[in-house]
């Protein structure tokens, strides 16, 4: 599952990802943080598994699964894709 779509199935809003985000050791502001969810900012793979990462600890504490996947999930489902920004 990609990140936006993770965002939006947690009850999760910016502010609070952002914080799970930041406290994870995430670097962006939360500015940077809406445009790489929007699309507008290309993202490493470290800070996809990061904001990956926030939103699966959510998942987590609400007895769900971990429904979002990290970069090396994507790259294994989409290997043409490797290149690719998420």
């Amino acid at each position: 599952m990609a990140l936006r779509a993770g965002l939006s199935l947690s009850d999760l809003d910016l502010d609070q990802l952002w914080a799970g985000y930041a406290g994870l050791g995430g670097a962006m502001s939360r500015s940077e943080l809406q445009a790489a969810l929007d699309g507008s900012r290309d993202i490493s793979d470290h800070e996809h598994d990061t904001i990956a990462q926030a939103l699966n600890d959510h998942f987590v504490v609400k007895g769900q699964n971990h429904p979002v996947s990290y970069s090396d999930d994507l790259a294994a489902a989409h290997p043409q894709d490797e290149d690719a920004t998420h």
